[in-house]
C-alpha cells in the first residue's frame, strides 16, 4: 500500500537549486548513524528510476534537502514555481521499500500529472 510522504508547492530555489524538505518530513527517511546523507532511489510516472541525495545540516536545524538528479529531474519535466512534487513510499517484498515522486500542475482548477 502506498503511503503519502509530503507534498511541496515548488518555490524559485526548488526549481533552480535543491528541493528543500518539509521538515516535519525528516523522520520519513532513516539516516545510519552518524551519517548527514543518504542516497534515495525514486520512480517516478513513467517507471523512471531517479537518484536524489538528501542531506541535513549537521547541527541543530537539519533543513532536510534533495539533490542529486534533482535538477535534471525538473529540468526533464519541465517544472516551474507553483507546480507540486507530491512524495510517497510502499513497502516492497521482505523489508524493502520503493519511493515514488510524483510532478502535477495546476490547470485550472485541477492538478494533472506531469509526464
Amino acid at each position: 500500500m502506498e503511503q503519502h510522504r509530503f507534498t511541496k508547492l515548488l518555490c524559485p530555489v526548488d526549481t533552480t537549486h535543491r528541493l528543500a524538505i518539509p521538515p516535519a518530513n525528516l523522520g520519513d527517511f532513516e539516516f545510519p548513524m552518524g551519517q548527514h546523507a543518504i542516497n534515495i532511489e525514486a520512480v517516478d510516472t513513467t517507471e523512471q528510476q531517479w537518484i536524489f541525495r538528501l542531506s541535513i545540516r549537521r547541527n541543530n536545524n537539519p533543513k532536510p534537502v534533495l539533490t542529486g538528479q534533482w535538477i535534471r529531474f525538473v529540468k526533464e519535466k519541465g517544472l516551474r514555481v507553483g507546480d507540486r512534487i507530491v512524495f510517497s513510499r510502499q513497502q516492497i517484498e521482505g523489508d524493502g521499500v520503493q519511493y515514488k515522486i510524483r510532478a502535477e500542475r495546476r490547470i485550472f482548477n485541477s492538478w494533472v500529472n506531469v509526464q
